[in-house]
């Protein structure tokens, strides 16, 4: 995408306030000038700025209000705050405000170019967002999958040339990077549309319970089968079956799902009558399913014939130009779930987020943007707000860190409790949601199970306090 950039400098001092622009200028941008607040408010719904670079000794207001009340003219606007008295304090007050970046005067040109490349960027990336939205859904009509990444792409069109078939589809990918929403566009797609969309996930359940599950079971057919049960693939009929984690079946259920696929007839469990079934397909898996065959712990047969159509999905790292855009679509579906505010994002804290390698791919993301959302409660989201997995000395950078970054700039006291308090209140609202299973809990968040009972003891909660009786 390609569009003129706007950027408006306010500075009492005309003499300092041209010369900033002077650094500003060139042929992507248009830069406007003034020494008035009042002036400057006026240009803002003239001229419509992407960004704002404001001296915070403007006579009007004091500071921090300045770049509050620019904010507040137009929505998406940049600041930038310039300042001949730099302080800390009033650096924390500045971001808090809404302000991107904090620079001292007279300014030096390296720091100025980063905090104006930085906020233009998260300009561009808003409007990136938009065009992906609008270009997935008119091109592909997918709904639910955003992407602006060259390799998810082939994968959009993977999906649409298969869609229109009853061709068997295996999705491979790492956990979280999206299988079940690539299922649902293939249904979206097709001409089962208007019938039903089931899933399962088969690694969720033991090897008998499974087949049940599945196949459905008679009356007495085992302990506990009190009553006829239909499976999976007779609510399916006419629809599409979405098996999840067929890596983590066993050889009983390989059997019988490879019947099935065969000519789609089955017996319940318990059954002697066989039923018969139309029901397309979609499997996926985080198994390498060529090794499990060689290793004997897949069967072969199976996996040639669900490999009828194999769709490989890219994890997050490898698809870097979406981070930006998804995070900013996952913040704001978490702010309207909760009723809050999204967050804006410091440059540092986007530094991080940029060159994590996201082992938990999108579904680590979301589940951190409902995080961030609480913790930063409309406020803006800074480094010190990241939890120490993303930002400790342990988290591993696929790309370095940008210039400007410290890493051993001690975490802010006051910044230390707030993040404390609202972890504890994020880990309250996550147990109350699942009824205190942390097996759930902690897939959704993104994190181990471990993880999660740790940070439940550093705040005092127990999981019998939130399950059901």
């Amino acid at each position: 995408m390609a569009w003129q950039e706007v950027v408006l400098v306010v500075d009492p001092d005309e003499a300092s306030g041209r010369a900033t622009a002077a650094r500003l200028s060139d042929g992507r941008r248009v830069v406007h000038v003034t020494t008035a607040l009042r002036e400057a408010i006026g240009l803002i719904e003239q001229v419509a700025p992407d960004l704002v670079l404001a001296s915070l000794e403007m006579p009007e207001l004091p500071g921090p209000r300045i770049v509050r009340m620019l904010r507040e003219r137009k929505t998406g606007l940049r600041v930038v705050a310039l300042t001949r008295q730099p302080d800390p304090a009033a650096a924390v007050a500045t971001v808090r405000a809404g302000g991107d970046d904090y620079l001292a005067l007279p300014v030096d040109p390296v720091r100025l170019d980063q905090a104006v490349g930085r906020a233009l960027r998260d300009v561009r990336t808003q409007a990136e967002l938009r065009e992906a939205q609008e270009q997935v859904a008119d091109r592909y009509g997918f709904r639910h999958i955003l992407s602006r990444s060259p390799k998810m792409h082939r994968v959009f069109d993977q999906i649409r040339a298969v869609a229109p078939t009853d061709a068997t589809v295996l999705v491979l990918g790492e956990t979280g990077t999206g299988k079940e929403l690539v299922a649902r566009a293939i249904h979206d797609g097709s001409p089962r549309k208007e019938a039903r969309y089931l899933g399962v996930n088969c690694g969720a359940f033991a090897e008998g319970l499974l087949e049940s599950e599945l196949f459905g079971h008679e009356r007495g057919s085992f302990t506990g089968a009190v009553e006829r049960r239909t499976g999976v693939f007779e609510l399916a009929d006419g629809g599409t079956l979405f098996l999840d984690e067929l890596g983590q079946t066993t050889a009983s259920v390989q059997v019988g799902l490879l019947r099935v696929l065969e000519d789609m007839r089955f017996r319940r469990v318990g059954g002697e009558r066989e039923v018969s079934v139309d029901v397309r397909i979609v499997a996926a898996t985080n198994t390498d399913l060529t090794e499990a065959v060689r290793t004997g712990a897949f069967r072969e047969d199976l996996f040639y014939r669900l490999n009828v159509f194999p769709i490989r999905l890219p994890p997050l790292r490898e698809r870097r130009e979406d981070i930006a855009i998804l995070l900013q679509h996952f913040l704001k579906g978490a702010a309207k779930e909760y009723g809050l505010t999204a967050p804006r994002i410091a440059a540092d804290a986007m530094e991080w987020i940029r060159g994590y390698h996201w082992p938990g791919n999108v579904r680590q993301l979301r589940a951190m943007c409902e995080r961030w959302v609480i913790v930063a409660q409309g406020g803006t989201l800074v480094k010190e707000m990241l939890p120490a997995d993303l930002v400790g000395a342990g988290a591993r950078m696929e790309v370095e860190p940008g210039a400007g970054l410290d890493p051993e700039r001690p975490m802010l006291p006051q910044l230390e409790r707030r993040q404390l308090q609202l972890e504890r209140a994020y880990l309250h609202q996550l147990l109350q949601r699942f009824e205190g299973r942390l097996g759930d809990a902690a897939a959704h968040a993104g994190i181990s199970r471990r993880t999660l009972y740790t940070k439940m003891k550093e705040h005092g909660l127990q999981a019998e306090a939130y399950r059901r009786v």
